[in-house]
């Protein structure tokens, strides 16, 4: 992993210091094991605006005795550094997945073990930082059919409304929603806010689309005319990525939107309507104006099914 960024990469000058807290922590009984995070992890770069991330696995048992606090601060080169000191307990972190979301599993996922006596280290990053290929694919459902409409249609509808605000809002939520599908896509989450676009640059599939998120995100004023112009941006966006999803998900719903509310909203995935409509017309699925105005009709007037 090679960052580029316009700060110098201090990580080789810093080694030896945080080597030297490593070994002091290999003292301490309570600590059962230490993982490198952030720029110590594999991502290696610090700057000087960096913060030392790691974390320490200790027991239960141990957890009235564990020496540090999450955050302290100690001098190196005539400035101070925050050491964040991220603490897991084995026990609960084994047990329980809730202690485990998409962001801490992408930070951990690139993290390096720098010491692990007990093999509790290794356990904890085999078993929960994990890529679940089948959430992933839910949620990429989820993104695809509310792109449309919080990015075509409640943009707009609130423009009209008189709320231009709202409408830059819900475009701004889409550029997230994009950015997600695109780390999905390749396999990971999103990470920390502050390195999403960065970190678009290493993607296999991404790095071609920074410059689009670049422009999508300006917001030139609240005229109709920015709201289109960003709109037009995010289609041209949401194209590229329905692209890599034909490609990678084969049996990909063709109207996310229905798919979605049938498997995840109702109660039923074929209702009794359902069932009236495709008896009188053959049909299962609704494809112009006029099927969709009986099949509207045999919804109101449900007293009749």
């Amino acid at each position: 992993m090679i960052l580029k960024l316009k700060t110098k990469n201090i990580k080789n000058e810093i080694e030896v210091f945080i080597n030297q807290f490593i070994d002091n922590l290999k003292t301490r009984k309570e600590v059962k094991a230490i993982i490198l995070l952030g720029g110590l992890g594999k991502r290696s770069f610090i700057d000087e605006f960096s913060d030392v991330d790691m974390s320490i696995v200790t027991t239960d048992s141990d957890r009235s005795n564990f020496p540090l606090p999450f955050e302290f601060h100690t001098k190196f080169n005539n400035r101070f550094i925050e050491f964040n000191i991220h603490q897991l307990i084995l026990e609960e972190e084994i047990k329980d997945d809730n202690h485990w979301g998409e962001g801490k599993i992408e930070a951990y996922s690139n993290a390096i073990i720098a010491y692990d006596p007990f093999g509790y280290a290794n356990q904890i990053l085999k078993e929960k930082a994990v890529f679940d290929e089948k959430k992933a694919y839910d949620r990429m459902i989820w993104i695809m059919q509310q792109y449309k409409w919080r990015g075509q249609i409640h943009s707009i509808r609130c423009y009209k409304r008189g709320c231009p605000e709202a409408s830059h809002d819900l475009l701004n939520h889409c550029v997230e929603l994009l950015l997600e599908a695109v780390f999905l896509l390749n396999g990971r989450y999103m990470p920390h806010r502050k390195w999403i676009f960065i970190f678009l640059d290493e993607l296999k599939f991404g790095k071609s689309l920074k410059e689009l998120f670049s422009k999508a995100m300006i917001v030139q004023n609240y005229s109709y005319e920015s709201i289109l112009e960003r709109i037009t941006i995010l289609d041209a966006i949401h194209k590229e990525i329905q692209k890599e999803v034909n490609k990678k998900y084969k049996n990909f719903p063709q109207n996310p939107y229905v798919y979605y509310y049938r498997n995840k909203v109702q109660v039923n995935k074929i209702t009794q309507a359902d069932k009236v409509y495709k008896k009188l017309t053959g049909k299962e699925g609704i494809d112009n104006q006029k099927d969709k105005e009986l099949f509207g009709e045999i919804c109101f007037n449900v007293d009749k099914l």
